[in-house]
């Protein structure tokens, strides 16, 4: 794809031109007047930043979170510019330095969700499932177990199932090392699981079968000896 270069051919931008590229990115996400080449250009300068300056990616890429989920992402007059964008987010969620942030899990997971529900474009479905199996296979954030968990609140069968299979690849990827990469006093509070449907706490028992299934006995051990109290009890109730 001649306007999304492989990711080992990207060019390292040099600190002389920080500044040049920030303010052409901003200024190609700054509407849908904007022409396309332009954007998909800014996305790549994205790209680069995201690949040798880190910090410099985050701090625009959040400043322009908006602009580009608006002008980019769901600009749904060019699937070609959408294409990318799902590319681009997938790329993000390959993440093996552990820099992603907790932020940006939730701000672009519910973003790419909405892509499972076209029933008129299979590409673009299969990239937004391409890059949530990244996200699960890769990430190690609280953020995502409880986006994949939130999800089922409202999902039909075929959701469900894809949810599952993405939380068990996350689960045994890092299998033995699951204790120290979440927080389950965190996920369970945040999941808020008082108020919970019947339904959808069925299904996050299933989540938590998986969940326990994956666990090996260190992790377990670790696991249950973090809990607090009520979470202790809850985690019993959705793991008998």
């Amino acid at each position: 794809m001649l306007d999304y270069p492989a990711f080992e051919d990207l060019q390292k931008i040099e600190p002389q031109m920080m500044v040049t590229v920030m303010e052409k990115v901003n200024q190609s996400f700054s509407d849908k007047s904007i022409p396309i080449p332009s954007r998909i250009e800014a996305i790549n300068l994205l790209r680069s930043l995201r690949k040798y300056n880190f910090s410099y990616f985050l701090e625009l890429f959040g400043a322009l979170k908006t602009k580009f989920l608006n002008n980019c992402l769901h600009y749904k007059e060019n699937p070609r510019l959408q294409q990318i964008c799902l590319n681009f987010i997938k790329e993000i969620f390959d993440d093996d330095s552990y820099n992603i942030t907790e932020e940006i899990v939730y701000d672009l997971y519910y973003e790419i969700l909405q892509f499972l529900e076209f029933k008129n474009n299979n590409v673009l479905k299969d990239l937004a499932k391409f890059a949530i199996r990244t996200m699960a296979e890769k990430v190690a954030k609280d953020a995502k177990i409880i986006v994949l968990i939130e999800t089922l609140k409202n999902a039909d069968d075929n959701l469900c199932g894809f949810i599952f299979e993405c939380f068990r690849v996350a689960m045994e990827n890092l299998k033995g090392y699951i204790y120290l990469n979440y927080n389950f006093n965190d996920i369970l509070e945040k999941l808020n699981l008082e108020d919970a449907s019947e339904d959808y706490f069925i299904r996050v028992k299933q989540i938590f079968h998986i969940l326990k299934n994956s666990l090996d006995k260190k992790d377990e051990e670790e696991i249950i000896s973090s809990l607090r109290d009520d979470n202790y009890s809850l985690y019993q109730s959705l793991t008998s």
